[in-house]
């Protein structure tokens, strides 16, 4: 994630909070003061009293319960419309508009302040910079950023401003300190941030969600500046889970990106808002990938469905048809002033347009069909996306299911010898017991001894369990892609060992030689241990397997053999698995390191084993090759650049 895509998430999931505070701004929940209004309105008249009641009660719920609170709005303003009470009217609408926009529905949330606006102009002209601070707000959440800060421009040279509130004062140096960081203008977006700052000692106990935007727009400065200390200092004065979320995903943080971004996750679901459910759940899916690739899934389909609602093309088409009609309603009494010159024109050039409209049509037949043909297209590529995605997850939890094996045959042994031996202990005891009981001293020593003896063998195989774990746990723990000081020998002995025992385990009748023969000279070297020794495992598994095969065919005095070595060549280590089975046809064998390909039988290989264990090899500057012979076997050999720690 870098700076600049930070940036301008940071700048739209913040539009929510600015508008919360300047404008439609929540009332803080509280159940039975909700109870109240609602048992109130029941018995009310349709009154000036009602209106502001709707609208107590749908700020109140606007963060909890959006829907009801939607409703609650429009039936305020169609109640105050009905009783010409226009500014309890346009306070209800001014709610709609900022609940519609926050819930991803920018076009009808346009129509109502189109409203909003006309109402206001004529009968309660001091709620106009509250109608400007929504429209900046709807056109920037859009993506329309040079329209919407047009908003913000026009309340600040309205004459009216000097006399506004100061926090209705704010919320425009708000809005253009935003505008400006997201424009990368940093000199400008902190001259109005500094300009809101004396505000929010004033007013932070009368409008709590002021001190919250000011922290998020320093924090995301300090961000743009690099300074991360500074950043999480103003995001957690804020709060802001998402800020958080992607500081910690940029230092690395797992741990802490995951419970933030959940965090930002239920925001979003309360608020009905996308883009917040779409970027936290964005940081989920990245991170859970990681370690647990079920949760990934879990999240990037959070994440492929809100992206879906956001840039619904229905919705874009439905505000632009809006955009065109507010240009047209701005432009009509200029048209009556020049209608009869404009018909002259129009009358000179029909033939023209005549023409113009039939070539039109024709692009337009023309755009049709390319859009058709793209979309097949587009439905064949995210099919084969899919296909492909689904193949790496299998390739994935095939390894996994081989590593586990391994582990278990591991493990298994120690606990064998500590189950037998606490068994014995037991017996011992027994008979220790009934010894004391005649009194015969000596004889219950004597079996004390060898408890302690089994105790002590307890404690050896205990010990040899808990390395195994603990070195499992160091092997997990490497897997955050950055290269660290490994031994190579060891890392390869290592998989050597799990790669066999996982296939015992699923084979009882399967058996090789295995043969190693490690450089001692080596040392240690710069890798990420975790894919190399995916590397390794993969390309011994597929030796195991070649072994396996030519085992069944019956060959006379055949004695199955796989061949771990590695050796110091110069700056490069070299690292060799060999087997003696049947090799690959010399046809296809520059084939094999190519996606998807496989002489597997159907079900048993998907055919990136090896090619992803090309590219991994690839992205530390290495090599892998293969030579193989028809019956004599096949020798893969990586080749590494010796970065020693």
């Amino acid at each position: 994630m870098t700076i600049n895509n930070f940036k301008l998430i940071v700048f739209l999931i913040s539009l929510v909070l600015i508008a919360k505070s300047g404008y439609a701004q929540p009332i803080q929940y509280n159940q039975d003061s909700a109870d109240r209004i609602i048992a109130n309105l029941i018995v009310l008249p349709d009154d000036t009293t009602k209106v502001n009641q709707l609208y107590k009660l749908a700020s109140m719920y606007m963060s909890y319960k959006p829907d009801s609170a939607l409703r609650l709005s429009m039936h305020g303003d169609s109640l105050g419309g009905k009783i010409k009470y226009y500014k309890g009217q346009v306070d209800n609408l001014h709610t709609a508009a900022f609940i519609l926009a926050t819930m991803g529905e920018p076009a009808k949330a346009t129509m109502i302040m189109k409203k909003a606006i006309s109402i206001a102009e004529k009968h309660v002209p001091d709620k106009m910079n509250y109608s400007y601070g929504i429209m900046f707000y709807i056109y920037a959440f859009n993506g329309d950023m040079e329209s919407a800060v047009k908003w913000s421009q026009k309340s600040l040279n309205s004459p009216a401003f000097p006399r506004l509130p100061e926090v209705d004062k704010w919320v425009v140096y708000f809005q253009l300190g935003m505008y400006y960081n997201r424009k990368q203008k940093l000199d400008s977006a902190q001259y109005y941030a500094d300009l809101a700052l004396p505000l929010v000692a004033k007013n932070q106990e009368a409008v709590p969600g002021l001190a919250t935007d000011t922290y998020m727009l320093f924090g995301d400065l300090a961000f743009a500046h690099k300074n991360i200390p500074e950043a999480l200092k103003y995001f957690y004065k804020a709060p802001y889970p998402l800020g958080l979320a992607f500081l910690y995903q940029s230092m690395g943080r797992s741990d802490s990106a995951i419970f933030y971004a959940i965090k930002a996750k239920e925001a979003g679901e309360r608020q009905k808002s996308p883009q917040l459910k779409m970027m936290s759940a964005k940081i989920l899916a990245q991170e859970f990938e990681k370690s647990d690739p079920v949760e990934s899934n879990k999240y990037l389909k959070i994440y492929i469905e809100a992206s879906d609602t956001l840039n619904s093309a229905e919705k874009r088409k439905q505000l632009e048809m809006i955009t065109l009609t507010e240009q047209q309603l701005g432009f009509e009494q200029q048209e009556k002033e020049t209608a009869f010159r404009n018909r002259i024109i129009q009358m000179t050039f029909i033939g023209i347009l005549f023409f113009l409209a039939l070539f039109s049509l024709q692009q337009w037949r023309n755009n049709r069909f390319k859009q058709k043909a793209n979309l097949k297209l587009e439905t064949s590529y995210a099919a084969l996306k899919a296909t492909q995605a689904q193949l790496i997850q299998s390739e994935k939890m095939a390894s996994l299911g081989e590593l586990t094996a391994g582990i278990a045959h591991e493990i298994q042994n120690p606990l064998n010898f500590v189950n037998n031996f606490s068994e014995v202990s037991s017996e011992l005891i027994a008979e220790m017991n009934v010894e004391l009981n005649k009194g015969d001293i000596e004889e219950a020593k004597a079996i004390s001894a060898d408890i302690k003896q089994n105790l002590e063998k307890i404690n050896h195989h205990g010990k040899r369990a808990d390395a195994i774990v603990k070195g499992m746990l160091q092997h997990s723990q490497s897997s955050s892609g950055v290269k660290e000081s490994t031994d190579l020998n060891a890392l390869a002995d290592e998989y050597l060992r799990l790669a066999y025992h996982g296939l015992k385990a699923k084979d009882k009748s399967f058996s090789t030689t295995l043969k190693t023969d490690f450089d001692q000279t080596i040392g240690n070297i710069n890798i990420i241990p975790h894919d190399i020794g995916r590397v390794i495992l993969n390309l011994i598994s597929n030796a195991f397997y070649a072994v396996n095969e030519k085992s069944k065919q019956g060959i006379t005095d055949y004695e199955p053999t796989v061949s771990v070595s590695t050796k110091k060549e110069g700056n490069k280590v070299l690292i060799f698995v060999e087997d003696n089975g049947n090799g690959i046809p010399e046809k296809i064998l520059n084939k094999i390191f190519q996606p998807f390909f496989t002489t597997k039988p159907t079900g048993q290989g998907t055919g990136l084993g090896l090619s992803l264990s090309y590219d991994i090899v690839k992205a530390h500057s290495g090599d892998i090759k293969v030579k193989s012979e028809m019956e004599s076997g096949s020798t893969f050999c990586i080749s590494l650049l010796n970065h020693t720690a």
